[in-house]
């Protein structure tokens, strides 16, 4: 919650940097041209496109938008990406098949029955090494915030053309960021297992591709 209300402002400070009124939206045609295409062809074969608006009218529906493609291709995608190993590494805990048929509603489950139903130990081996290796952050991710990577970039990379006024807002939500990975990093403090894959220091900007 506290990283989509964070994500909420940073983006709608973004956005006004660009779109200062509903009607700066409503008359940007590149923008309604995504729309129209996410709809059309990303939406192809729903019952009235997924009941995904066709246009962007207002700067609100605008962030509200912008936030959820943001925090599902990068802070979502960390929470399951990156914990994979964790719930995968252990195979009774979610087996990737099973040796004997699922059990029939209300059938009593014994020991033997789920000693019998687990996956082979070749198998069980093959889904810990994919989950390991799935779960594994690349040598050229992008982060939010520092990463002992070598290769890293951050939010303002080489290739990114950003004014003066956009750069403002990254450094801004930059500092921010780092107040909140400061908050997770104490409340890790002293835990055996420490749950750090939604600080912004271990959340790379998107997905792999």
């Amino acid at each position: 919650k506290q990283r989509y209300q964070r994500r909420v402002r940073d983006i709608s400070e973004m956005v006004a940097v660009s779109y200062s009124s509903d009607e700066k939206v409503a008359s940007d045609e590149e923008l309604q041209n995504v729309m129209r295409d996410i709809v059309e062809n990303g939406f192809k074969g729903f019952t009235n496109g997924a009941d995904f608006p066709k246009k962007m009218t207002d700067v609100p529906s605008l962030v509200e938008f912008l936030t959820v493609v943001i925090l599902n291709i990068s802070v979502f995608h960390s929470s399951v990406n990156f914990q994979t190993f964790t719930s995968y590494a252990f195979p009774p805990n979610a087996p990737s098949c099973l040796s004997d048929r699922p059990p029939k509603q209300d059938e009593t489950i014994t020991m033997e029955r789920i000693l019998k139903s687990l996956p082979l130990l070749e198998i069980a081996f093959f889904t810990m090494n994919v989950s390991y290796n799935l779960g594994q952050y690349s040598p050229v991710e992008r982060f939010y915030l520092g990463s002992a990577g070598e290769d890293r970039q951050g939010m303002l990379g080489e290739n990114m053309a950003v004014s003066p006024e956009q750069e403002a807002c990254i450094r801004r939500m930059e500092d921010n960021m780092r107040v909140f990975a400061d908050r997770v990093a104490q409340r890790n403090e002293g835990r055996y297992l420490k749950y750090d894959v939604m600080s912004p220091r271990n959340t790379p900007i998107t997905t792999q591709t």
